[in-house]
């Protein structure tokens, strides 16, 4: 039965078939007499269902629907007819509704009238008053009147199920006019053309009965992978989609001809590679919006019916591309040098956030470049702006002629210039592209009748190489670009993290090292890694110290300089290895077995040498090799993932174990897990110190933590400083840890000491049988999400309105309905109501969220007293419900009975 239950009558399943059985007599034995004679009356069925068609072809009005059908179409249709019609006669009413329901669909989309329904049904009387004749003149009389009851029940039958498609379908309609209505409202407060389609996809998903998920893609590289924006609906729906260029893909198809697109799944041969797997998405619409040769996009809607489309129209939906339109031109305009039409310094911003979150993905280098001309300034002056302008438009040609597709060049002021290089397999290609690029203005230009030649000198960097943010990555390459210059200009130069003078500072702090390890001046602190429920240690991390001048300088100050050099990168591994070897036989002798876990560098690492020293360590302290573990960042596998790979084989095969350090940091990825022959993966603090407050930190601690647990890989979380810390780790599942609210790293002979007086903090120990289960960490994540949510909003508080933002943009702190907590309090937290936590963390909740309305008004109020008032209020309720999340959080990870169905 259609899901359309607009008519009360269709709301109980055979309440109005039998209603309609009753106002025209149609009793069980009238029935029982039709199924009687079933197999005479519906002889010839087919021939009745074509001769419909061919009356309806015969006519001028109705000819226009169906003339357009394909012959194999209409064949399908002349199917259906004949089986109605057999059904009709032999099953009423056993599936009258559900069928009637089936033909109004068919009906709707190809706009039959009520009227020729009706004329359907007549086709139907004269044909079966030719098969009456058939039938025993004893029964006939009765037989017919029968029959004519059976018709005309099943005409009002069918009459309804179009009515009733149609009030549904005009209801969705108003739905999507609606929701295109709202948003012209809302523009005013929608301060990008990002923040518009992202409020168009969750209106339509919230308010449609029909719609489980749409969203939209913004693109402004002709063939980059289309991955979704944002969107709404379940994340499973669309969330993963990435669609690389294929001239065959709809979404490219409806990119390229800029032309919107209907799907159906069962007219499909193969669905897309980005159809989602749910099983009741049955079609999907997709409209493209935006210039050709500019920035585009695509909106993506999903739907539970084949029909829908159908009967709701396009039409709405073609409002939306019309608006992106409009929206995308405005952006579009604002984002381009207009003089050279070259991307300017804002879209130049976005395209290289974009690059460094491609670059992390794929596991490519990224190049950041700095253009700079040499002499335009002697031109501008000479010839005037006007010809300055033309030089520069001309320039801006050939340079962006020479870029690959994909690539940005950008003007970002005056004659300097942006580069962004995608995808770059290693340094050579983008010296290569550089190259190009100074080649591009080899060739004079004519300006006012003159021959004019002009160069530029370039500064590069590359991330991850170079590992910093976006604003240091276009300093560094700046940096690059004044030695280029001071090197005689019309070159390049790429970023080596040094100008001259810090070179000699690196290179005074690199001799005098080389000292220290000559003189013996290194020492070894060990930090324990634990396990943080049961007290155990499991290992120590040896961290290397200088001894200076009586004074213990950290790693921190020089390994830098170090990392610099490959001699003395080496000479510190070598060097820790022994220490450790030679610590681990001592400990050993003592009575404790602890493995020891030292850090080798990339170079290193990557060096030709580098086993024939492992072997070196393992012939003088014979034995050790199961108590020596090497811990590796991503930087050696980004440089060269084959030899990363061999050596560390190699030292698996030797006894040693490996572990991936500064696990999460953005370039890492389970591409390492999988090609690396790891034991251990070990959390970087930077994620772990803010798991509390950042749901970010926290999503992607649990999701190594369960890629790590089907790996069969051992985790364990560096920079623990809080008890908190440590009890949402043991929560999420993760047992093992180091830091400072267990240890600092201190000497060896102080390690035996603290071992034997170390005991877990009470609030670690009670999670020895941690019951918590994925089901659960929907709740870890909402009390993350609410804190952040609550610091934001402290932070808005102390933030005074101003005219440009007199609103406050923290609505889920608010808005109890937009809570992540609040949602999982209705939703799967219900199975822990009986809990005695349960009941005050929702009252505790409530609260909250109405004292931040209090805040709020107080803050728009502008009334200091109130606000402070307020806010004080505000954080005394956050910091009791915040009590209560963890006392539940207790109850549901240690609970000794894990059956948590409630009645």
């Amino acid at each position: 039965m259609s899901r359309f239950t607009h008519n009360s009558l269709w709301s109980q399943p055979g309440n109005l078939a039998t209603q309609l059985r009753r106002f025209v007599t149609l009793d069980d034995e009238a029935l029982a007499l039709i199924r009687q004679h079933a197999e005479v009356l519906s002889a010839q069925a087919e021939s009745l269902a074509a001769h419909f068609y061919d009356y309806l072809l015969s006519h001028t009005e109705t000819a226009r629907v169906f003339d357009s059908l394909e012959p194999q179409r209409l064949q399908v249709l002349v199917e259906r007819q004949a089986e109605h019609f057999r059904k009709l006669l032999a099953d009423w009413p056993l599936c009258a509704e559900r069928d009637a329901a089936k033909v109004a669909h068919i009906h709707y989309s190809h706009n039959v009238s009520p009227t020729w329904i009706a004329g359907a049904y007549n086709l139907y009387r004269e044909h079966l008053e030719i098969r009456l004749e058939a039938a025993s003149s004893t029964v006939r009389e009765a037989l017919r009147q029968a029959v004519y009851k059976l018709l005309t029940c099943d005409l009002m039958l069918q009459l309804a199920a179009l009515d009733n498609v149609h009030s549904e379908a005009l209801a969705e309609r108003n739905v999507i006019t609606q929701t295109l209505l709202e948003t012209t409202l809302k523009l005013a407060d929608l301060p990008t053309p990002e923040d518009v389609f992202s409020s168009i996809c969750t209106d339509l998903v919230t308010h449609s009965r029909h719609l489980p998920a749409v969203w939209f893609t913004l693109q402004d590289d002709r063939h980059d992978v289309l991955r979704p924006f944002s969107g709404a609906g379940a994340p499973s729906l669309w969330k993963n989609v990435e669609a690389a260029y294929d001239a065959g893909d709809p979404l490219w198809q409806a990119l390229e001809k800029n032309r919107s697109f209907v799907l159906k799944a069962g007219e499909l041969e193969a669905l897309p590679g980005w159809w989602p797997k749910a099983r009741n998405i049955e079609a999907a619409a997709i409209f493209p919006f935006g210039r050709p040769d500019g920035i585009r996009g695509l909106g993506v809607v999903f739907a539970d019916h084949a029909w829908y489309f159908d009967h709701v129209d396009l039409s709405p939906f073609g409002a939306f591309a019309r608006l992106g339109q409009v929206l995308l031109s405005i952006k579009e305009n604002q984002l381009r040098d207009p003089l050279t039409e070259l991307p300017n310094r804002s879209l130049f911003m976005d395209r290289l956030q974009q690059g460094l979150l491609q670059a992390q993905r794929q596991q490519k280098l990224l190049g950041i470049g700095m253009i700079d001309l040499d002499g335009f300034k002697s031109v501008n002056d000479r010839l005037g702006h006007i010809s300055g302008d033309e030089l520069l438009r001309e320039v801006a040609a050939r340079l962006a002629g020479s870029m690959r597709q994909g690539d940005t060049i950008a003007r970002l002021g005056g004659d300097e210039f942006g580069l962004v290089l995608a995808n770059l397999r290693d340094v050579t290609e983008a010296e290569r592209i550089i190259l190009r690029l100074l080649g591009s203005l080899d060739a004079p230009f004519r300006l006012n009748g003159e021959s004019i030649r002009i160069n530029a000198s370039i500064g590069l960097t590359l991330h991850p190489l170079d590992d910093a943010d976006s604003q240091d990555l276009l300093r560094h390459a700046d940096v690059a670009l004044y030695q280029a210059k001071d090197e005689g200009r019309h070159t390049y130069r790429i970023f080596e993290h040094a100008s001259e003078q810090l070179q000699l500072q690196i290179g005074s702090l690199q001799r005098r090292f080389e000292q220290a390890l000559n003189s013996n001046q290194l020492v070894f602190h060990y930090q324990p890694k634990v396990d943080i429920a049961l007290g155990n240690v499991i290992g120590v991390e040896a961290l290397v110290r200088w001894k200076r001048g009586g004074v213990l300088i950290p790693p921190e100050e020089f390994i830098g300089a170090i990392e610099a050099s490959p001699h003395l990168i080496r000479r510190l591994g070598r060097h820790a290895l022994l220490a450790a070897a030679a610590q681990s036989n001592r400990w050993r002798a003592e009575g404790r077995d602890l493995c020891i876990a030292v850090n080798i560098g990339a170079e290193h690492l990557l060096s030709p040498y580098f086993i024939d020293d492992v072997d070196e360590v393992l012939s003088l302290y014979p034995g050790t090799a199961g108590r020596l573990e090497l811990e590796v960042t991503e930087h050696a596998a980004l440089r060269d993932l084959a030899q990363t790979r061999t050596a560390l084989s190699a030292c698996g095969e030797r006894g040693l174990s490996i572990a991936l350090d500064d696990y999460g940091t953005g370039h890492a990825s389970l591409t390492y897990l999988q090609e690396l022959p790891a034991n251990q993966i070990k959390l970087d603090k930077r994620f772990v110190q803010k798991l509390l407050h950042e749901p970010r930190a926290l999503a992607i601690i649990a999701g190594n933590l369960t890629a790590a647990s089907l790996l069969d890989l051992e985790v364990i979380a560096e920079g623990v400083e809080t008890l908190e810390q440590g009890e949402l780790l043991l929560q999420l599942g993760c047992r093992y840890a180091q830091g400072f609210a267990i240890a600092r790293p201190m000497p060896a002979d102080e390690l035996g000491t603290w071992m034997t007086q170390w005991r877990p903090p009470a609030d670690w120990a009670q999670w020895h049988n941690n019951l918590f289960t994925q089901q659960d960490l929907p709740f870890l994540m909402a009390r993350t999400a609410h804190r952040h949510s609550l610091c934001s909003m402290l932070d808005a508080l102390a933030t005074p309105p101003t005219p440009e933002h007199p609103f406050m943009q923290v609505a889920e702190c608010v808005d109890e309905s937009l809570c992540a907590l609040g949602r999982w309090l209705r939703g799967a937290g219900q199975r822990y109501r009986s809990l005695p936590a349960f009941k005050p963390l929702a009252a505790t909740h409530s609260k909250t969220h109405t004292q931040a309305i209090e805040a709020t008004l107080a803050w728009q109020s502008a009334d200091a007293t109130a606000l402070t008032r307020e806010t004080k209020q505000l954080q005394l309720a956050a910091s009791d419900m915040d009590r209560w999340i963890l006392e539940l959080a207790r109850q549901i990870g240690l609970q000794e009975d894990h059956n948590r169905t409630v009645i």
